[in-house]
């Protein structure tokens, strides 16, 4: 995986007011329907999702913010427009049937498959979420992100075992990507595995020391074992990053 992905999404150039406009119209959709994509967009767009949604943007590794955009800039305007006032109605539903229909006249396109995969999450379907976000997994194999979109929808389906399964096949795919491993660490703590959940979450680390997810994630999944030199270590490490995860590691273990 390479580095930088916001870079090659076309940079931090400004564009034209209208188009500008639109993008943030539309990067706002997205970042609602799902936040992963949508907190990458904005930050390039100079806006940004809620601290909520901010949360999940790690979902996107790098190296396939390009993919992603290149799916989103293949979908026409007129498609864009209508997606956004779906979003803003939150009729959830009716933008299932609209990713159907399209994916009805493109049966090869992933972007309706992500379409429908969001709107099915914001609807709590999370196994037909499971279903568009497979169907990605089979047209691009050789890409982690669907794997990693779809082992989230199935942990949120209350099915962590098959959330393994697929972020051990994604591993195959792309051996060093910490996205992938600190999922697998939370698929793990779902399944009250925190030895493995320690291992995957050390894995995450070692490629990117900097991710706040996989430190709070290990002193969770430390602090249950009662491991306490892991926690002050995730603890000083979340500090030291200034997140707002170290107050919420804290008090889940009890330093407040």
């Amino acid at each position: 995986m390479k580095h930088n992905a916001t870079e090659k999404w076309g940079g931090r150039g400004r564009a034209d007011p209208p188009l500008l406009d639109r993008a943030q119209r539309a990067g706002a959709v997205i970042c609602r329907i799902f936040p992963a994509v949508g907190a990458v967009l904005l930050v390039v767009l100079g806006t940004a999702c809620t601290p909520q949604q901010m949360l999940l943007n790690s979902l996107i590794p790098d190296g396939t913010v390009p993919m992603l955009l290149s799916h989103l800039e293949n979908v026409e305007s007129g498609n864009r427009d209508r997606i956004i006032e779906l979003e803003r109605k939150g009729d959830w539903r009716e933008m299932v049937r609209f990713a159907d229909a399209n994916i009805k006249t493109d049966p090869f396109s992933s972007e309706w498959r992500m379409i429908g995969g969001y709107a099915s999450s914001q609807l709590r379907e999370f196994g037909r979420a499971a279903e568009y976000f497979g169907d990605m997994v089979r047209l691009s194999p050789d890409d982690a992100t669907g794997y990693h979109f779809l082992a989230e929808a199935q942990r949120l389906g209350g099915d962590p075992r098959g959330a393994v399964t697929t972020l051990e096949r994604a591993l195959l795919v792309v051996r060093e990507s910490p996205v992938t491993y600190r999922l697998l660490g939370d698929a793990y703590v779902d399944l009250a595995r925190d030895a493995p959940a320690i291992a995957a979450y050390r894995r995450a680390l070692a490629i990117d020391p900097q991710m706040a997810d996989a430190w709070f994630g290990l002193g969770r999944a430390a602090s249950r074992t009662g491991r306490t030199a892991d926690v002050r270590e995730a603890l000083q490490a979340l500090e030291q990053m200034r997140s707002p995860r170290a107050v919420e590691l804290r008090t889940l273990a009890g330093m407040s």
